[in-house]
C-alpha cells in the first residue's frame, strides 16, 4: 500500500496566529519625494506574530519603512521598524499591512501579550454589561 503520510498529519504548515485588537498606534516614515517625516496616529486591526494590520488616516507607500509604536495610556509599550507590504485604500477604512523587520522576539512577547490583554479586558467589559441584572 502506498504511503501518503506527507499529505496528511505529518505535513504541517506553520500557523501564525493573529489577535484582533484595537490598540492605539503611532506611525512615522520619511516621505521619499519631500524628505519630510510624516507622523500619524491610528489603531491596530489585528496583531500577528510578525506583522500588524493598522488603520491609518494617511497611508505610507508600499515598500517603505515605518516606525511603529503601540501605545497604552500614552506610553509606548513596543517600538519597532516595519515595512509596508500592502495597503488598502478604502476611504472609510484605509489600512496598511506591516511586517516586523527587527526585534521580532520582543514584538512577539510584548505586542501579542498586550493584544491578548486588550481582548480579555474588552471581552470582560462586554460580557459584564450584557449580563447585568
Amino acid at each position: 500500500m502506498a504511503e501518503v503520510e506527507y499529505a496528511t498529519s505529518s505535513y504541517k504548515t506553520p500557523l501564525h496566529h493573529r489577535i484582533i485588537a484595537s490598540m492605539p498606534v503611532k506611525a512615522s516614515w520619511i516621505d521619499a519625494s519631500t524628505g519630510e517625516t510624516i507622523n500619524v496616529e491610528g489603531m491596530t486591526e489585528n496583531v500577528g506574530e510578525t506583522s500588524a494590520l493598522v488603520n491609518l488616516e494617511t497611508l505610507p507607500p508600499v515598500g517603505s519603512e515605518v516606525r511603529l509604536r503601540i501605545m497604552e495610556e500614552n506610553k509606548t509599550i513596543v517600538d519597532v521598524t516595519t515595512q509596508v507590504i500592502r495597503v488598502e485604500r478604502d476611504p472609510s477604512k484605509p489600512m496598511a499591512a506591516l511586517t516586523i523587520l527587527e526585534n521580532v522576539k520582543k514584538w512577539k512577547n510584548t505586542a501579542m501579550t498586550a493584544a491578548q490583554k486588550w481582548v480579555t479586558r474588552h471581552w470582560q467589559l462586554n460580557y459584564e454589561e450584557e449580563w447585568v441584572n
